[in-house]
């Protein structure tokens, strides 16, 4: 997603929490707080102006990147000079040192000389600090010792209120500082002498707000779960570029060459890319009545994945509608796109009415991004091996699906089937969800299930994701068979040590966070959990490991076996809010009880005011390390 200002984004579902199956209150569309992002997906930096160093965009582990490569300084800036008060936030890998030297977010960036920066040191086993560059002359306003490891990715972010500056790492507050020097400027990446990486960069609005005017549009969708929350496109697409493309449409035959001007089918598509191209989809409906397949011999490479997406803002969706559904035997029918091959990039699609997955990735290496998949018969996006007969080794390992919202999947023989995401039975080892939305599917928004027939399956990590209202579908259709779990993380008593990190459950029919018999140590760090059917938090069994969990208004007493890491994790047992140091929370802990989750224009979800902690509330600055919130960021 490229530079996007001022961006829009439409209402997902924002819902009374005064009843789980009735008295729905939609809240009408918001702004996004996003004004500016970019994940250099589009393979340039265009937008960027660059102040010595050596700059580039390549792939790194199946996503494209900004690089600085000079063992000199250099710096990087976009933005607008007139912004205030608004955070910056991006991914940051060291690649090399080279030394005792720096990694820089900078905020207020006016010029070379002028800016904040949110720092990492490589000093005495590393430290983070937030730094001043003010006529050239460097102040480090705050420090504080913390490991660092080249090689590793972390989510670094600068705040900026006013005379306030906030540093957090990995979605946890780690400095304060206040200085009154600079007042306004754009945004800065800057290796210092270092060679660094940067990805996902996103610039939101803070409490004073940019001096950008806000958005005009009175244009007001309709929140119905059938239409796309994505932002809405431009009227006027910004044509891709044309190198390694093959470009295909709805009326696209298999026998036109795949240029602009001739576009080719989709399937057609498939063969032709090479590793590093780019399949551009023309905006429209593409209906087919069988399965769409990647095959295991069609892949990418590391550093040249083969990427599907959309032809500027138009908008393509892939409708299998019209396949058949087999209720006597539903191994027979066909999912939508199938993913067997590694190496691919699939964004900004619509996947939608498959008689089975949505998307089912086989695959390892693959990135899916922005996807709005819903209305299957059966998991929305789903992870496992190609064949009964694949070999450990060959299960699905190392793929990212980000920025994803699945939803309104519901199977129609029995209603127990059709999750959000599931990663389940026959997985290998890496896979992650990273910002993705699952909502109102029959059963549940993730399952991990594990079956004593295929044993353990990969430790798969969940993050900054949301998951609400699973066990029925938007508009009341379940089961007696519908289970209705956030996060379903385990089966049949087999030990997998998951991690679900930053993020939230509200309004499931059963439980939010559940071991489901999983006897291992999942780490739980930083989740919210409200508001669910049945318990928040049911993990009866196990050595699970919780840190800074927030836990309100449950039917049911929390059950948590484990570790209760510094006596940080605030619970709803017995009906009451509970803390080993006392520490209750009450709705005056929080800025809203009321769901208001939308996406932002990447396609993560934006949950506003929602349960975000209120100043004055004793759980601000309350968990471990020192300073970190207790619940989610």
């Amino acid at each position: 997603m490229k530079k996007l200002r001022l961006a829009h984004h439409h209402t997902i579902a924002a819902l009374a929490t005064s009843s789980l199956l009735a008295g729905m209150l939609l809240i009408p569309s918001v702004f996004a707080a996003n004004v500016f992002s970019d994940n250099f997906d589009d393979g340039d930096a265009a937008g960027w102006t660059t102040q010595n160093g050596t700059w580039a965009v390549g792939q790194d582990g199946g996503n494209y990147v900004y690089r600085q490569t000079s063992s000199n300084e250099g710096r990087a800036s976009a933005g607008s000079s007139a912004w205030t008060n608004y955070s910056v936030e991006a991914n940051v890998k060291i690649d090399n040192w080279n030394g005792t030297n720096r990694a820089y977010v900078a905020g207020r960036y006016q010029d070379g000389n002028n800016f904040y920066a949110a720092s990492l040191y490589n000093s005495g086993g590393g430290k983070l600090e937030i730094r001043k560059k003010v006529s050239g002359s460097t102040t480090t306003l705050a420090t504080l010792s913390y490991p660092l490891a080249a090689g590793t990715w972390y989510s670094v972010k600068l705040e900026l209120n006013g005379s306030t500056l906030n540093m957090y790492v990995n979605g946890t507050l780690q400095l304060t500082a206040t200085d009154t020097s600079l007042t306004s400027g754009g945004i800065g990446l800057v290796g210092y002498k270092a060679a660094v990486s940067f990805d996902q960069v996103v610039v939101s609005d803070g409490s004073g707000g940019t001096t950008t005017p806000a958005p005009t549009t009175s244009t007001t969708p309709s929140p119905t779960p059938s239409t796309s929350p994505s932002p809405s496109p431009s009227s006027t697409p910004t044509p891709p570029p044309s190198t390694s493309a093959v470009y295909a449409s709805p009326s696209g035959t298999d026998s036109n060459p795949g240029t602009l001007a001739s576009p080719t089918s989709l399937t057609a598509a498939l063969s032709k890319v090479a590793p590093g191209g780019v399949i551009y989809l023309r905006g429209g409906a593409y209906s087919y009545s069988s399965q769409i397949t990647i095959d295991r011999t069609n892949n990418g490479t590391a550093g040249a994945l083969k990427t599907i997406m959309p032809y500027g803002s138009e908008k393509p969706v892939l409708d299998f509608s019209s396949q058949s559904y087999n209720m006597s035997d539903v191994s027979l029918n066909n999912r939508g796109l199938q993913v067997d091959g590694s190496y691919w990039r699939i964004q900004g699609l619509e996947v939608k009415g498959a008689a089975d997955n949505g998307v089912y990735v086989s695959g390892s290496n693959n990135v899916l991004d922005n996807l709005d998949v819903h209305h299957n018969r059966d998991t929305g996006v789903q992870l496992g091996r190609y064949a009964s007969t694949a070999a450990n080794s060959e299960w699905p390992a190392n793929n990212t699906i980000k920025n994803t919202y699945s939803h309104d999947n519901y199977d129609p023989d029995n209603g127990e089937d059709a999750d959000g995401f599931a990663a389940k039975l026959t997985v290998g080892q890496g896979n992650v969800f990273d910002g993705c939305i699952s909502a109102y599917n029959t059963d549940d928004g993730w399952d991990l299930y594990t079956k004593s027939e295929t044993g353990p399956i990969g430790a798969v990590t969940i993050k900054n994701s949301v998951a609400h209202h699973n066990g029925q579908t938007s508009d009341g259709n379940s089961t007696s068979n519908s289970d209705g779990n956030g996060y379903k993380l385990g089966g049949e008593k087999i030990a997998v040590n998951h991690v679900v990190i930053n993020s939230v459950a509200y309004s499931n029919k059963k439980h939010g966070f559940t071991y489901n018999s999983n006897p291992g140590s999942i780490a739980l760090t930083n989740n919210t959990s409200f508001n669910n059917g049945q318990s928040n938090f049911a993990f009866d069994a196990g050595t699970h490991v919780f840190t800074n969990n927030l836990s309100y208004k449950g039917s049911s007493s929390d059950k948590t076996s484990g570790t209760d890491v510094s006596s940080t994790n605030v619970w709803w047992k017995n009906n009451k809010s509970t803390n080993d140091k006392g520490l209750l929370a009450t709705d005056a802990d929080f800025v809203s009880l009321t769901p208001t989750l939308t996406r932002n224009a990447d396609g993560s979800p934006n949950l506003g005011n929602f349960l975000k902690l209120a100043a004055g509330s004793d759980l601000l600055g309350a968990g471990t390390p020192s300073g970190t919130d207790i619940g989610h960021n």
